[in-house]
């Protein structure tokens, strides 16, 4: 039989608050400890302790202490990033089996409605059909939704898909676009093609070859951009300053 996965017992903004109390304490702390930083009550945080372990939130044991991935949850939550936050979300989902394959569930399906999801939820995770039990299903396709794996969509619950997420529009900022060809945590090799600088005398390629680690990623385009940039401007001012001789 296999082993049952254990749903949250309370609502996404209880679990939020559990999750910015033992961050906050920072230390190995018991449930009455927890109950003073937040206000939740002991058997309501009792209730969801065992869905923030599974999900690498928190670390096992009597008194139990946010994970690294817990911690930077928590201090995003705390500050209202709500960026930070979904990364950490969508990071918790990627990393989990149960919840990787619900979203893989409802991308096989081509979308579900809400109630046939949580139905989905509750038998995968071997839970009795009870108030909890809906509760924690509704909490986790809330979880799903604020990780940025699925939304609504005329009805239906749909899977988001990677190309789906915005682009810059700015026809005058060049064209950047990163292959990785590693998909682990180790360095990852980027090569990447800029166009021609419009307005320059020159038909020039540049090919950049960036070996960094995936935690790099985040602020890399910026990063890249604002080089294609600077180099776009040293070479408008040189194209004035020939035209002027």
């Amino acid at each position: 039989m296999k082993e049952q996965f254990k749903l949250p017992g309370s609502s996404m903004d209880e679990v939020c608050r559990i999750i910015m109390g033992y961050s906050r304490l920072d230390k190995p702390a018991n449930l009455s400890e927890v109950s003073k930083a937040t206000g939740v009550p002991d058997t309501t945080v009792s209730r969801n302790a065992g869905f923030l372990v599974s999900i690498g939130v928190l670390e096992n044991g009597a008194k139990k202490a946010p994970t690294e991935l817990g911690r930077r949850l928590g201090h995003a939550l705390m500050h209202n990033v709500d960026e930070e936050v979904t990364n950490s979300l969508s990071e918790i989902v990627t990393e989990n089996e149960f919840l990787k394959n619900l979203v893989g569930a409802v991308r096989i399906r081509r979308g579900m409605d809400e109630s046939s999801l949580r139905s989905h939820i509750a038998y995968s995770a071997g839970a009795n059909k009870s108030t909890y039990t809906a509760t924690g299903t509704s909490t986790v396709v809330e979880f799903l939704k604020r990780a940025g794996h699925i939304r609504d969509e005329d009805g239906k619950i749909v899977v988001i898909s990677p190309s789906e997420l915005p682009r810059s529009s700015d026809a005058d900022t060049p064209s950047i676009q990163p292959s990785v060809t590693a998909a682990t945590k180790s360095p990852t090799a980027l090569t990447l093609s800029v166009p021609p600088v419009a307005g320059s005398p020159f038909a020039i390629t540049i090919n950049i070859e960036v070996k960094c680690g995936v935690e790099d990623l985040d602020d890399l385009g910026i990063k890249l951009r604002q080089i294609v940039e600077d180099f776009k401007g040293e070479t408008s001012d040189g194209a004035e300053d020939k035209a002027s001789d």
